[in-house]
């Protein structure tokens, strides 16, 4: 191609762009090169000004046809068809595969579409999906390369090994018949073993990263006595604690722990930071750069094909062919199509990232979930005193009251944790009578797999398994199988549930922090608010209006790194604020508990539990346009939730479980590690 150009170059004192195309498809046949050699392939060079064939480019070529590698890992599979990409670990976690659906090439987590029912797709999405198929790969080699053999490989290997260690830990458990108190002799309120709490430098663990922290159930029964000491049930309170459903092992900083792990060929400035709410909205806004760009792309490519068809017809007749592809040297197409290139590899780079957060998060808040669910239908819990029905119908309203600050790692925490509790609503819980084969194959159906459950008199198994499609992403529904006693099943499940009765999560996430850090962040809030508000009414001077800001900053910085109640560890550093994200889970959760409120507490006269509709968890769910007024029952909560913006409200937390506990829900506490934070407001609620 060089000598082909100088040549030109030298007889018309010009530098044309000169191109050259071929058709490979016929070079694709192994008949063509039965011996594998290297093809000696003519190619004419054409100048693209005007269209004439200035000399030819010799070209040689080996087509090789790639092989699919097994790794040595899963050769027990091999003879078995591949799953198809569709159900992967982001359909798993309940997530779209947004650059494969739009027909970004080549398809990472989406199976391609049947060519014959694209074709026939005349939507406007259809037409957009085979408009952007035709340009080819947006993923490098390079890109692919790197995010098969090194991130998802790694992750993968972290995922077969946690289960490898989950099923030991499981199978060679300690025998039923240990003794744990060792210390016999010393008083209960005094005794170290055993060890009921994980310490809080043990968050970052990855090999527990699947496992809820520090879940307890703390359990008050108060019984009247009577003159002749007999003892008359009078109320029970059941609290489940735990620490943040977070993935604390994968950190809160650029895609790893704390930056040590950062994406390949995305820049640092362009790296989303925090937990899955702040990576979930980034990873949306890349989303729609991707679209935009993709658009631009599109609109670009169509302008050169009209400018070229102008041409077009004076070329034929002038006896010169005209190319049929687009020229590289077109600048419009080549800045879309690389601004495309970089997006779409952000994207798929950090929808990775995601969907292994969100299965570590989800791992812990199911595991808390089905905790609170069993302690409801235990001796005095709602299951018992008529709200089995409500469950059926509208679920089983579980509310997280989280206590942790907005500022530093705990703000990741909140972000990973308002994630984690939404995706509890993909999940229909049933109880079933053990039958004998816990921790088998099941004989009816293959493919299922029951984990046994060491040491619970109650408790046999637990079984996970697809209700939807697989493949269904953000549409993913499971179902959760809970093996019981058969003699426990019998006579202490509420007869609603028997029978295979299932009951989805209705979940709820309300949050205030209620440390110093947090009080910080709120002073400093409050005093640059005041400034503010003196400037625009008073008129302050800028010099005054700066010395008072940083005052303000300084207020507020001052207690970002230390800790009056700290879980024990004193690991959050400073960090930005975000001052908004408690009012706006609050009222996001006020938004359906108010449904759920309506729905299993009817206002409308003639209107039952039974007989009104479903409650609505998503705002999609709604049938009607207006938004539900407050319901009676939350007005006080509704109350603390609009007064509550920048500063320390207990009230929002008190009040939503005061609410959920009479319309027959469960309620968690969490703070950080699930140790001091959690226990004063179990003591709280124990008081009340």
């Amino acid at each position: 191609a060089t000598s082909v150009y100088d040549a030109v170059a030298g007889v018309h004192g010009v530098n044309p762009r000169i191109e050259g195309y071929f058709e490979l498809e016929h070079y694709l046949n192994p008949q063509t090169n039965p011996t594998g050699g290297k093809i000696p392939v003519t190619v004419p060079a054409i100048d693209t000004a005007t269209g004439q064939r200035m000399g030819s480019f010799l070209l040689l070529l080996r087509v090789k046809t790639p092989q699919v590698q097994i790794p040595l890992g899963n050769q027990s599979r091999i003879g078995e068809p591949l799953p198809p990409a569709s159900s992967g670990l982001l359909s798993v976690v309940g997530m779209d595969a947004i650059t494969d659906e739009i027909g970004v090439c080549p398809y990472f987590d989406y199976d391609p579409p049947c060519t014959q029912n694209s074709v026939q797709d005349t939507s406007a999405a259809g037409i957009r999906r085979r408009q952007v198929a035709t340009m080819g790969s947006f993923l490098t080699p390079q890109f692919l390369r790197y995010q098969a053999d090194v991130v998802r490989n790694d992750a993968a290997l972290e995922l077969a090994n946690r289960h490898d260690e989950y099923n030991k830990s499981i199978v060679s458990g300690l025998s039923s018949e240990t003794d744990f108190d060792d210390e016999p002799n010393v008083e209960l309120f005094k005794r170290r073993n055993p060890k009921p709490f994980r310490p809080s430098n043990s968050r970052g663990d990855a090999l527990l990263a699947g496992i809820g922290f520090n879940v307890h159930v703390q359990s008050l029964a108060l019984n009247i006595l009577q003159p002749d000491q007999s003892a008359i049930p009078s109320a029970i309170c059941h609290s489940v604690t735990h620490g943040a459903p977070a993935d604390h092992a994968r950190g809160f900083g650029i895609q790893g722990n704390d930056g040590s792990r950062t994406i390949e060929y995305v820049a640092e400035a362009n790296a989303a930071r925090g937990g899955l709410r702040r990576l979930e909205a980034k990873r949306a806004g890349i989303a729609r750069e991707l679209e935009t760009y993709l658009s631009s792309l599109i609109n670009s490519v169509g302008e050169y094909f009209k400018s070229r068809a102008q041409t077009a017809a004076v070329m034929q007749q002038a006896g010169l062919r005209p190319t049929r592809h687009v020229a590289p040297n077109i600048s419009s197409i080549s800045f879309y199509r690389s601004k495309t290139t970089e997006c779409a590899q952000r994207l798929q780079a950090l929808s990775w990232e995601i969907a292994v957060r969100r299965g570590n998060c989800f791992s812990q808040a199911l595991g808390i979930a089905v905790t609170s669910y069993l302690t409801s239908i235990s001796d005095g819990g709602p299951g018992w005193i008529g709200y089995a029905n409500t469950w059926l119908r509208h679920g089983y309203l579980i509310t997280f009251e989280g206590l942790l600050s907005a500022v530093g790692k705990e703000l990741g925490m909140i972000e990973d944790a308002s994630v984690a509790v939404e995706m509890l609503r993909m999940v229909h819980v049933v109880l079933v009578p053990d039958d004998g084969v816990s921790g088998a194959v099941n004989k009816n159906e293959s493919s299922r797999r029951r984990i046994p459950v060491p040491h619970s008199p109650y408790v046999r198994w637990v079984h996970l398994a697809h209700l939807s499609k697989k493949g269904s992403g953000s549409k993913s529904m499971y179902r959760l199988e809970i093996g019981l006693n058969q003699s426990y099943y019998q006579s202490r499940v509420p007869e609603p549930l028997k029978g295979g009765a299932a009951v989805r999560f209705f979940p709820v996430l309300y949050q205030m922090g209620v440390d110093i850090r947090q009080w910080g962040v709120n002073a400093g809030r409050n005093v640059t608010s005041q400034i503010k508000e003196r400037n625009k009414v008073g008129g302050v001077p800028s010099a005054e209006l700066g010395d008072n800001s940083d005052a303000a900053t300084e207020a507020s910085s001052d207690f970002n790194g230390c800790g009056l109640i700290d879980d024990g560890d004193d690991d959050d550093e400073g960090g930005v604020a975000d001052n908004e994200i408690l009012m706006a889970l609050n009222v996001e959760g006020f938004r359906k508990m108010n449904a759920y409120a309506h729905a299993v507490i009817p206002t409308t006269a003639g209107v039952t539990a039974a007989t009104s509709p479903i409650a609505a968890f998503y705002p999609s769910e709604h049938a009607q346009l207006q938004p539900l007024p407050p319901h009676p029952i939350l007005s006080s909560l509704s109350e603390a939730i609009k007064t509550s913006a920048g500063k320390m409200e207990h009230g929002v937390l008190d009040k939503s479980a005061t609410a959920c506990q009479r319309m027959g829900g469960g309620s968690t506490v969490f703070c950080k590690s699930g140790k001091d934070r959690t226990a004063m407001q179990v003591t709280f609620k124990q008081a009340q």
